[in-house]
């Protein structure tokens, strides 16, 4: 395939992802490819130590559209995900978790969205996203605060909800959002060129919140789009692991990022 007619850049990081890698590209070849929409997969892979390196190589033998990027350890989320970003040929990005599963048509539903909301300052579109058992995901949210994530911490369930979910959200229906997570975005290419790209000075998150927050402040939508339905095979690892190196570096991110917006006017949503 010509890089000149790339649509839609996939951009994925694996980390000892090969109990997914292989769904999450064969659901994504298959979606692009039933509704003939030139693509890129760019893939980053953060250093891993299992056979995700192996089955990613296998399939760009037959496949030359895969792009893979190896890094000698991990390095996070945002200096990661930048790599792939800047490296995105298409009209429209496609940031995605690499265990999730693209159903045929999500792809075309997303790219239409943008004219069925009928904004012209759309930035981010969000599709619903669910477990692999079809439950539900919550994850579109008002920004995180230190009480959110406490009653999240101790799941103390409605003071939770009362503090960062939108009732449209949890009943399946479009509408804006403070922001959404970094598992599935979908946005033209030229919103980086006006807002810039992820903040490096967030290892793992919460740099989704700062991006969302980011494009807001420029102006720019968040929008929950649940007519797109997404597969995503969440591993929660700081919620299982609170007290763990990750777990740590996601508290340094969110300090920072309350401390960087402390005075930002919230986006008004929906």
């Amino acid at each position: 395939m010509s890089n000149n007619c790339v649509l839609v850049s996939v951009v994925s990081l694996t980390w000892n992802s090969e109990n997914w890698i292989k769904r999450f590209i064969t659901s994504l070849v298959s979606d692009f490819e039933s509704d003939n929409i030139p693509y890129e997969i760019i893939i980053i892979d953060n250093g891993s130590t299992d056979r995700t390196v192996n089955i990613m190589e296998e399939f760009q033998k037959n496949n030359d559209s895969i792009v893979l990027v190896r890094l000698g350890k991990n390095m996070g989320t945002t200096f990661s995900r930048n790599i792939g970003l800047r490296m995105a040929k298409g009209e429209y990005i496609f940031v995605l978790d690499s265990d999730t599963e693209i159903p045929i048509g999500t792809t075309k539903k997303l790219i239409n969205a943008f004219q069925e909301i009928g904004s012209n300052r759309i930035g981010i579109i969000h599709p619903q996203l669910i477990y692999p058992n079809g439950d539900f995901q919550e994850s579109a949210r008002k920004y995180p605060s230190f009480s959110s994530k406490l009653y999240r911490l101790l799941n103390i369930e409605n003071r939770r909800k009362k503090a960062e979910s939108y009732d449209a959200v949890l009943n399946k229906q479009v509408t804006t959002v403070e922001y959404a997570a970094s598992a599935a975005w979908f946005f033209k290419k030229e919103l980086l060129e006006d807002i810039g790209y992820l903040d490096e000075k967030i290892f793992y998150a919460p740099e989704d919140a700062e991006f969302c927050a980011r494009a807001w402040s420029k102006g720019y939508e968040v929008w929950y789009y649940p007519k797109a339905v997404i597969i995503h095979d969440s591993k929660r690892l700081t919620k299982k692991k609170p007290i763990s190196k990750l777990g740590f570096e996601h508290l340094k991110g969110l300090v920072y990022f309350w401390r960087k917006y402390r005075l930002l006017s919230k986006a008004k949503s929906k």
